[in-house]
C-alpha cells in the first residue's frame, strides 16, 4: 500500500502550486465522504441488531399471522416456480 501513497505523493509534488488546494480538497471531501458511509452502515446494522430475537415469544395469534405469512410466500414462490 506505500507503493501507491509514495506515487501519489509523486504526482502531487509535480503539480503547480495553485492546483494543490484543489488536490487537497478533493481528498478531504473523498474521505469525508468514506467516513461519513461507513457510519450510516454502522448504524443501519445497529438497528438491524435492536430487532434480533423479536419473533421470539410471540402470542398464538401472533404465530399464526406469522406462519400465515410464510405459507402464502411458499405458495407463491412454487407457483412462480411452475
Amino acid at each position: 500500500m506505500a507503493g501507491i501513497k509514495e506515487r501519489i505523493i509523486k504526482e502531487v509534488e509535480k503539480l503547480p502550486e495553485d492546483k494543490i488546494a484543489e488536490v487537497y480538497d478533493f481528498i478531504h471531501l473523498f474521505r469525508i465522504g468514506i467516513e461519513s458511509q461507513r457510519k450510516a452502515v454502522k448504524d443501519k446494522r445497529q438497528e438491524a441488531l435492536k430487532l434480533f430475537g423479536v419473533w421470539r415469544n410471540l402470542s398464538g395469534k401472533e404465530s399464526a399471522v406469522l406462519n400465515e405469512i410464510r405459507s402464502r410466500r411458499q405458495r407463491t414462490f412454487r407457483e412462480r416456480i411452475l
